[in-house]
């Protein structure tokens, strides 16, 4: 079926494609508490661009990517705790204090898109993803505490994520169209972890 959709596509072309995200991590550890407790996720900005090949036949489009992108989670933990003593060096209570920072994602994105136009201009579109991550690091404003237990700290990662796009766009010009994707991770990574992706791009058709 693919190869006779290729022998009659009408039109090819290749262009560029950037954008922002917003980007996140969901617990999917479940029952399993080695992995529970890591925090509140949120989402933090990142960033996206690269190259594409778009091939259509009528009103269907099939587009295959190559994005070099920042994603990851925003942490916040907020039942961690220090000890308060009296002036004899007794404990006679605690308080707890906030740590917060950020799981920085730097990967290579291969979507598949399946392209419908609805309208003239109107699209739908879904596909698989496949991501590459090269590198994780983290950053943070604040401090855990000596004596803390910091293994809640989520430093080291998988290498490897699949999941769905699922999203809209439109044409605006012959070489310009904006696209908004929601990606859903199906892999659960490190035992715990799955991710949630929104992204909103600009496409430029060079040829």
């Amino acid at each position: 079926m693919l190869i006779n959709f290729i022998a009659s596509g009408q039109e090819h072309h290749i262009g560029i494609k950037a954008g922002g995200n917003l980007a996140k991590f969901t617990d999917a550890s479940g029952n399993d508490y080695r992995y529970r407790n890591r925090g509140d996720f949120k989402f933090k900005p990142g960033f996206s661009a690269g190259a594409f090949y778009n091939l259509g036949s009528g009103n269907y489009q099939l587009q295959a990517e190559a994005l070099f992108s920042l994603q990851g989670t925003q942490v916040s933990k907020d039942d961690l705790s220090y000890p308060i003593f009296n002036n004899n060096g007794d404990q006679v209570s605690s308080s707890n204090y906030d740590y917060k920072y950020e799981v920085h994602e730097w990967s290579i994105l291969v979507p598949l898109m399946s392209r419908i136009f609805v309208t003239k201009g109107l699209f739908l579109e879904a596909g698989p993803q496949a991501t590459f991550i090269l590198e994780r690091n983290l950053t943070s404003d604040y401090q855990v505490l000596e004596g803390e237990n910091d293994r809640f700290i989520m430093r080291d990662g998988d290498s490897f994520d699949f999941g769905i796009n699922l999203g809209i766009g439109h044409q605006i010009t012959p070489s310009l169209l904006v696209d908004f994707r929601a990606y859903a991770g199906l892999l659960k990574r490190e035992n715990e972890i799955k991710s949630i992706i929104l992204n909103l791009s600009l496409e430029y058709r060079i040829w």
